[in-house]
């Protein structure tokens, strides 16, 4: 039997839950049953009164704050039924891994993305909910799905099926008062199948070039401050919902919108965010997730009135668990195993192949949240029944190594340019501070169009991000910098260097001649150009993520939670190794490294050769040399000068190829509007 129950998978592995959309079915509804309740009474007063609430949930590391989640979505979701029915509603999970300037565009992106999500019965949730308001205010289109899949069919042929669309949403927006005429266009889009991929990036906030929004039919003038649009619309998309459909907000990892200890703003800027939804709407569920110690904290942060708003409902306390508790636990993660179930012995007792005297000696042991018992649990089993393998839990240095590289893998594989700009603003105060604890963040200042400001005893740095893929946008900012630079001029260059930082995968096109104008003059005024590669992006992505689960209690050893200062001093150890890549642009931000200027031979070809492989993602060297018009021998040695940005193989013929490509490169090379 002990060989058979070799192959047998741990049933107390894997036991935390990191995304409240990925349901365990494993589930004991008496644990945290009170807050589970509050919660759905709070979505019962938001139906019936028609009036906006909150929840303040906190326990500690490991007690199961985001499974409660999951189970709230998967009751939403009809996949808990043991409480009956549940009422519509719309589900958003917003973890908050965002600065504070980005907060707005971090949430309108969660809802969005959300928005889109599949239900169970394949059709998003922006779906579900659109079609039954349009018959509400239509009633003459019949049974929605069926008149959907129609105008579905013949808009590819007719102008009459996108008229009868456009007439339906025109009398859902008089109804709701949306007072958006953008976001009535796109709807109409995504419901058609027109334009889909940049309907819903357009939807989630992602910038898109003059050509793609000119396509749409939307607006193309993207300056004004984006926080204020990102507000605007979700106001929007909370009318469009309806006021007798809730939506639930759940807010998890609260404490990552700290850049450190003693870092207010962001805590400040999110309770004033959940003040405003509390307020500004009619159907809004705000659920706050944070660990039990960081309510001093929390509560220090935000105003008194903004605090009062993170608990409209009420708040609970998420308690260890009771022995019955436990038990119980333990005894569904046994049953939810049909490999066990077939080789169970017909007299063993309801904990076999563990015993009950192992549940109360993790108990004594304070092993009292899910995590923590089911971690004990875990390492009993194995025990039992492979005695001879190694330990499971790795030493900390070992544990964080194999976090960083599946961190580092995931990153590389999935950061996109629409993520760059929330990467950066998250990532580089914790990067700073992680390299001199002196580095500290100020409100913007002299220079408006400056995203992030940083001073220390060593100097100033001062960040503006230049990755818009609308290039009128892009040369808006560069012109407004280059009329400012005229009235502030920059001080010691050894002691402050503004950064223009773009991310290398976003290549500005030729065709950009006044975007490259305004750029080639602010780098000659000393304004220092950045291109970041894909490399950097994923590795300050890796080390922001480790930090976020760090400080929120959701980075466990062997259940064991590990101290946010014991990954910050690890990290800061492996800047010169394991993440080379966050060393080189450290030595590219801080003040003692010489501006790039115009005249350097690289600062333009670099930007043709990229936007060359953008297009063509591999081509031989003498292929980009007549394409440029450059001789083929600058070609390469530009390309050698920059291996982060450029790969080479070595011929004959010798080729370029574009490093890491991001699903936003097969997309068409962004061109400017005049």
């Amino acid at each position: 039997m002990t060989s058979l129950l070799h192959s047998i998978t741990n049933p107390f592995r894997s036991a935390i839950v990191a995304d409240p959309w990925h349901w365990d079915i494993v589930d004991v509804p008496e644990i945290h049953q009170s807050a589970f309740e509050l919660c759905r009474r709070a979505l019962e007063h938001v139906r019936t009164q028609r009036q906006s609430t909150s929840i303040l949930l906190y326990g500690e590391a490991g007690s199961g704050k985001t499974h409660l989640l999951a189970r709230l979505q998967a009751y939403l979701a009809g996949l808990v039924k043991i409480y009956g029915q549940a009422p519509p509603a719309v589900f958003v999970s917003v973890r908050l891994q965002t600065s504070p300037q980005m907060i707005w565009r971090h949430l309108r992106n969660r809802f969005g993305e959300d928005l889109l999500r599949p239900t169970t019965d394949g059709r998003p949730q922006l779906e579900r909910i659109l079609l039954p308001r349009l018959k509400e205010c239509s009633p003459t289109i019949g049974e929605p799905q069926t008149w959907l899949e129609r105008l579905q069919r013949d808009a590819r042929t007719s102008a009459a099926a996108v008229a009868e669309m456009e007439d339906a949403l025109d009398a859902l927006d008089q109804q709701a008062q949306l007072n958006d005429r953008d976001l009535v266009i796109v709807l109409a889009h995504l419901l058609l199948g027109r334009f889909r991929r940049d309907a819903r990036a357009w939807l989630r906030g992602e910038s898109l070039p003059e050509a793609a929004l000119a396509q749409l039919g939307v607006n193309t003038d993207q300056d004004g401050d984006p926080e204020e649009r990102a507000r605007r619309l979700i106001l929007s998309l909370s009318r469009l919902i309806g006021p007798e459909l809730p939506v639930v907000f759940c807010f998890d990892q609260v404490e990552a919108l700290q850049s450190h200890p003693q870092d207010l703003a962001g805590l400040l800027k999110f309770g004033q965010m959940v003040s405003f939804l509390r307020d500004e709407t009619s159907n809004a569920v705000l659920v706050s997730c944070i660990l039990a110690q960081f309510l001093t904290t929390l509560s220090q942060a935000v105003i008194s009135s903004d605090r009062d708003r993170l608990s409209t409902f009420g708040e609970r306390a998420l308690a260890s668990l009771t022995p019955p508790e436990a038990k119980r636990l333990i005894e569904a993660r046994l049953a939810a195993s049909p490999d066990l179930r077939s080789e169970r012995p017909a007299a063993a007792d309801r904990f076999w192949p563990l015993r009950e005297s192992d549940v109360d000696e993790a108990l004594q042991r304070k092993k009292d949240t899910p995590r923590a018992l089911l971690s004990f649990c875990a390492d009993k089993f194995d025990a039992y029944w492979q005695p001879e393998a190694p330990a499971q839990v790795s030493p900390t240095q070992d544990f964080l190594a194999q976090e960083l590289e599946e961190r580092l893998a995931r990153s590389a594989a999935t950061s996109s340019t629409e993520q760059t700009d929330q990467i950066i603003t998250h990532g580089v105060p914790l990067l700073l501070r992680l390299f001199d604890t002196r580095w500290e963040q100020k409100a913007l200042s002299r220079f408006r169009d400056a995203d992030l400001v940083f001073e220390s005893p060593r100097g100033r740095v001062s960040l503006s991000l230049c990755n818009q893929r609308n290039m009128t946008s892009l040369a808006g900012r560069l012109r407004r910098l280059r009329e400012q630079a005229a009235e502030q001029v920059l001080e010691d260059v050894t002691r402050e260097k503004f950064v223009l930082l773009r991310d290398a995968r976003l290549p500005i096109s030729s065709n950009a001649r006044r975007t490259r104008e305004h750029r080639d003059q602010l780098a000659g005024a000393g304004f220092h150009w950045l291109t970041v590669s894909a490399e950097m992006i994923a590795a300050l992505d890796a080390l922001r993520g480790l930090l976020s689960d760090a400080k929120a209690g959701d980075l466990a050893n062997g259940g064991e939670a590990l101290l946010p200062a014991t990954v910050q001093d690890w990290l800061r150890d492996s800047l010169d190794a394991k993440l080379r890549p966050l060393r080189d642009l450290l030595d590219v931000l801080l003040p003692e490294v010489p501006a790039t200027t115009a005249d350097d031979p690289d600062f333009n070809l670099c930007e043709d050769i990229s936007e060359l492989l953008h297009n063509h993602f591999v081509v031989s060297v003498a292929d980009a040399a007549c394409k440029l018009d450059r001789a083929e021998n600058i070609i390469e040695a530009c390309a050698r000068r920059n291996p982060e940005r450029f790969g080479v193989l070595n011929g004959p013929p010798l080729v370029l190829f574009q490093l890491t490509p991001s699903a936003a490169d097969v997309a068409d090379a962004p061109q400017e509007v005049s």
